[in-house]
């Protein structure tokens, strides 16, 4: 059940991030869509949770945007890896913490993809991608992170705890 909520949110997500998110421009910089869900499911459930998720995402965005697969998968699960670091190191707070995970993930997410780039023979120039792009996505999807994760923390609460079966 929770492998179709997985699809049934990412794959929408993943298709509004390389279709309607880049209009929504503010300053530069767009939401990234599958990074805030990543991140909320994360906070919501875990590191092993949200990188399962991160995964899943990241190959989804892969297969519709441009570029090599798997960068996104990978910059996604250093995100969710992470924001799982965040969510077990400090006390839940409904703003502060989806708000502090959606800056560092997207930072980190940002910071794969220019590596992953670099090492491909595309060189970006930091400092201005750091100020131009990445500090202003950083921005939006940290303003937008605490209702990601309201939202996401329903959808969890909604769906019913697996079972485990023992031998």
């Amino acid at each position: 059940m929770r492998y179709l909520a997985a699809a049934l949110v990412l794959l929408p997500a993943a298709i509004l991030q390389v279709t309607l998110a880049p209009r929504l421009d503010l300053a530069g910089a767009f939401p990234n869509l599958v990074l805030l869900v990543v991140a909320g499911w994360t906070l919501a459930r875990g590191a092993a949770a949200g990188i399962r998720w991160a995964l899943i995402g990241g190959l989804l965005l892969d297969l519709v945007a441009p570029g090599a697969l798997g960068v996104h998968a990978l910059a996604l699960v250093v995100a969710a890896y992470f924001t799982g670091f965040l969510q077990r190191s400090f006390a839940p707070d409904p703003l502060l913490l989806p708000a502090a995970a959606g800056a560092l993930a997207t930072v980190l997410y940002n910071l794969v993809l220019l590596g992953l780039s670099e090492l491909a023979g595309h060189p970006l120039a930091l400092l201005p991608v750091l100020q131009v792009w990445v500090a202003p996505s950083a921005l939006y999807d940290a303003l937008l992170m605490p209702l990601a994760f309201l939202l996401l923390r329903r959808v969890d609460r909604a769906l019913p705890l697996p079972v485990r079966i023992e031998w």
